[in-house]
């Protein structure tokens, strides 16, 4: 399967690298749409080969506009993430393409970009040494996620990394892992997630505080991975303790919908003075990306009740629609962008109570909730407005910068640092002022 760059108008600028570039990966996730486009413009070649179209568990219609992209042979493999820590048990999909060396071959790429530290890399890395090209490895980790996974993994990775011309990093804490492995400082550039940015409304959203405060939003998969039941079970131990009513609008799919969609009509067939119908549930299922912003519209916060993630999007694309996050420690972008009392709070979603834990550790669901809910609506207007600077930051094209700022170093031409361009500060990303 392949599709050309000619279906929309994506020429490259009058300064773009005459170099030849290729992007192995999984599937393109839209999302990340924006930040290849950014960053085919800025190169004479860019060719995009794809493991698969989208894995089984994904929901969407492909969107490839402006890309050169062919889907290799490649052979899907089901496993099970079993995090012992976190205590979850998640299906993942391992893609072996198996003739990825025959089209770099055909291709003769100056530079190679491969994506995570696996099978594909394995192979581009092997083309690399023998063709002399160069290779960068884009990387997409925390600390967190990659807890447990075995010997092996971890020396095939430290072998990739000793290899690599460059690395991309999605964030601090992918970075600290990256340099235990043995990368060195002046291998690693920054490559941020952005939300996609097609979606974005430049109209403010108003929106009635008072009818909005206790509505929130949770998106993503419906698995063990994603935190939900422990989120349902926390939020309607709260309703009760505290005699206070809250919803929460679930969109996504997964493997615990029946059990959720239970649970949600159980509440919603309670009598009105059962605890639980002080907490209503409304499951969704998937929904397109464009209609997010209208649900976001109509909820006060987004709350993100994740067990691992090594970033997780939805924090970006709430704090742009003006949504305080109420997220889990356990997301990069949570520890990376949330700050308590400004634009969200983090918190811990396997502390079940500010008694249960001692120590400097994060909050529990429970204290979170109280701080939001005892905010006044000035207070939490400036938090929104908090939210939409910080997310304002976090661009497809910054993306593509810290994409290009690699290929530019493995070729030996001079950095080009740009304003946004990011510099590292303690455990946050922050904007330079070149």
């Amino acid at each position: 399967m392949k599709t050309s760059a000619s279906t929309i108008e994506c020429r490259p600028p009058v300064d773009s690298l005459d170099a030849r570039v290729v992007f192995l990966t999984h599937y393109i996730p839209l999302y990340q749409v924006r930040v290849l486009q950014e960053i085919s413009r800025s190169l004479q070649q860019f060719r995009v080969l794809l493991s698969t179209p989208i894995e089984p568990n994904r929901d969407f219609r492909l969107d490839w506009s402006g890309l050169d992209v062919e889907v290799q042979k490649a052979v899907t493999i089901r496993r099970r993430w079993r995090h012992r820590n976190a205590g979850f048990d998640d299906p993942l999909y391992v893609h072996v393409p198996y003739d990825t060396l025959g089209k770099l071959k055909s291709l003769r790429p100056d530079v190679v970009i491969s994506h995570e530290l696996g099978a594909r890399s394995l192979a581009a890395a092997r083309y690399c040494r023998r063709s002399g090209a160069k290779l960068v490895l884009a990387t997409f980790m925390s600390e967190h996620t990659e807890q447990g996974r075995g010997w092996l993994r971890q020396r095939i990775r430290k072998h990739l990394i000793a290899r690599a011309d460059a690395i991309t990093y999605n964030g601090p804490s992918c970075r600290n892992y990256l340099l235990s492995l043995g990368a060195c400082e002046e291998q690693l550039f920054h490559l941020p997630y952005a939300a996609d940015d097609r979606n974005f409304s430049d109209v403010a959203v108003v929106r009635d505080e008072p009818s909005v405060r206790r509505r929130l939003l949770c998106i993503g998969q419906l698995s063990e991975r994603k935190g939900v039941l422990p989120m349902i079970e926390q939020l309607s131990e709260f309703c009760e303790r505290t005699q206070q009513s809250l919803e929460v609008t679930l969109v996504g799919d997964g493997p615990l919908r029946p059990g959720v969609e239970e649970i949600a009509a159980r509440h919603a067939e309670a009598g009105q003075d059962s605890p639980e119908a002080r907490l209503q549930i409304h499951v969704l299922g998937n929904q397109p990306a464009s209609e997010l912003p209208s649900l976001m519209s109509e909820h006060g916060a987004v709350i993100a009740p994740t067990l691992a993630d090594e970033w997780l999007l939805v924090v970006n694309e709430a704090m742009h629609a003006g949504l305080p996050v109420i997220g889990s420690v356990y997301a990069q972008a949570v520890v990376t962008m949330v700050r308590d009392d400004e634009n969200g709070w983090q918190y811990d979603p396997l502390r079940r109570s500010e008694s249960s834990v001692e120590g400097d550790v994060a909050a529990s669901l429970q204290s979170v909730l109280s701080r939001y809910l005892e905010l006044d609506d000035y207070e939490v207007e400036a938090m929104r407005a908090n939210a939409v600077t910080t997310a304002s930051a976090y661009t497809p094209s910054r993306s593509a910068r810290g994409a290009l700022r690699a290929i530019r170093s493995v070729l030996g031409m001079s950095d080009r640092v740009e304003p946004g361009d990011c510099v590292e500060s303690g455990d946050r990303v922050e904007l330079g002022d070149a």
